[in-house]
């Protein structure tokens, strides 16, 4: 598909890229405070940290936004433990969430990571190509170092914005799919 064949109005899922300078859960939290705010229904994940562990790390959840349910992502290890450890059954929850939410047609679907997992073919990709399948406006977060992998992922150059909640916002808004009302501030 090339720029020609679509109009930016056509684009239903969008990549925020960030680096590790920026707190990306704030930004898409922010957003999903003001698309509530204004009656858009948002589901979809978001993570979390939680409190520091030995070793300088942080527990590491993802929340659920339709249920509110915190789900853990690491595996508790010990103080001299070095790199990420993903407890698969954690992760395997959070893809069936993610399914769920996928399934109740919100007006806006956040997801919140494009990872290293899902780049290597793990993780929640196929939940994440479900979703981008679906139609569903989806929001998702990509670490500028993994762009590359998310285009290819999608098949073609992505849709990205910056991480700033008005532009992701103003975004969503022109997403709102026919028959759907969604009430915007004035």
């Amino acid at each position: 598909m090339n720029a020609e064949s679509f109009r930016q109005d056509d684009i239903a899922v969008v990549g925020v890229v960030y680096d590790g300078r920026l707190d990306i859960d704030a930004v898409l939290s922010a957003c999903v405070d003001l698309l509530r705010c204004n009656g858009v229904r948002v589901a979809g994940l978001l993570q979390r940290f939680g409190e520091r562990l030995p070793g300088g790390k942080r527990r590491m959840y993802v929340e659920d936004l339709s249920s509110g349910e915190r789900i853990r992502l690491d595996l508790p290890r010990g103080p001299e433990a070095s790199g990420c450890a993903l407890d698969p059954d954690g992760l395997n929850r959070a893809a069936c969430a993610l399914r769920g939410a996928i399934a109740q047609r919100p007006d806006v679907l956040m997801v919140n990571r494009f990872g290293k997992q899902e780049a290597e073919g793990h993780g929640m990709r196929a939940e994440l190509a479900e979703a981008v399948s679906s139609g569903l406006p989806t929001v998702v977060a990509i670490n500028h170092s993994l762009l590359g992998e998310w285009e290819k992922f999608l098949g073609e150059p992505g849709h990205v914005l910056q991480p700033e909640p008005t532009e992701i916002v103003n975004w969503c808004r022109q997403r709102g799919r026919p028959g759907d009302t969604i009430r915007r501030r004035t």
